[in-house]
């Protein structure tokens, strides 16, 4: 009977301590994946979220469609950052907290006068990376031709380029991504990011529904983004990183 105990005691030890395995996609400077270490962003809010319900975790970087099928099988716990929709709500629990708000802004030049308006697109030169899409109202505005001009590059470094010469009034991109180009190139000084943005898409952390994370963890983790966007460390966080991004260029 003592042997049985003891099994049992051990058993719920493991259970406590067991690693929650977290899948994610490579998407900087959301999540990075440079020689083999896992960085970025939205990971070192998560693992502080976890850090502060004292929760072990994995993070594994995979292709999207194959990190949503972990999830969906329960071959992973959770991933991050996952925009919601109907399907995936079947088969995961969404946290109520918004992780990220992935927006869609245009960037100016501290040198240049020009401020957005939707009003009047039709004075502005904007420059756009090819082969992305902006959001539905500004793939529109762009197809018919609403804009004074639209210059398409491969890398954002050359819009950055091209607002320093004064070739481009704006370039629109999503707000993180351009704080990290901007912060690897050292001219964070030198874009003023306009508001509100163009669009918003909020993202979450979502759990499998045949994974180890029960609905009351789901809510140990929500409640734990909660109080840190309420106790001002979720901007610290973010703001920190981005200052630490760079001092390292």
């Amino acid at each position: 009977m003592r042997s049985l105990i003891t099994a049992f005691l051990l058993s719920l030890s493991f259970a406590a301590t067991a690693q929650v395995k977290l899948v994610t996609l490579e998407y900087p400077p959301y999540i990075t994946h440079e020689d083999k270490v896992v960085g970025g962003v939205a990971v070192e809010l998560v693992e502080r979220v976890f850090e502060e319900i004292e929760q072990p975790i994995t993070i594994q970087v995979l292709p999207w469609g194959r990190a949503i099928k972990y999830v969906e099988t329960g071959e992973a716990d959770g991933i991050f950052t996952a925009f919601k929709t109907e399907e995936r709500e079947t088969f995961a629990h969404y946290i109520d907290e918004v992780l990220f708000d992935q927006n869609i802004v245009a960037i100016g030049s501290q040198g240049n006068d020009a401020t957005w308006n939707k009003e009047n697109i039709g004075q502005f030169k904007i420059c756009l990376i090819n082969n992305v899409s902006y959001g539905r109202w500004l793939d529109s505005m762009v197809e018919q031709n609403r804009f004074k001009g639209v210059r398409r590059v491969s890398e954002p470094e050359q819009c950055v380029q091209l607002l320093q010469a004064n070739r481009v009034d704006f370039w629109v991109n999503n707000e993180f991504g351009a704080r990290y180009v901007a912060a690897q190139m050292g001219v964070q000084s030198d874009i003023s990011i306009q508001t509100p943005p163009l669009e918003s898409t909020p993202s979450y952390i979502a759990f499998s529904k045949k994974g180890q994370m029960s609905e009351q963890d789901v809510k140990r983790v929500n409640d734990t983004v909660a109080k840190m966007k309420e106790s001002g460390a979720y901007d610290q966080l973010i703001d920190k990183y981005f200052e630490d991004l760079a001092s390292k260029n």
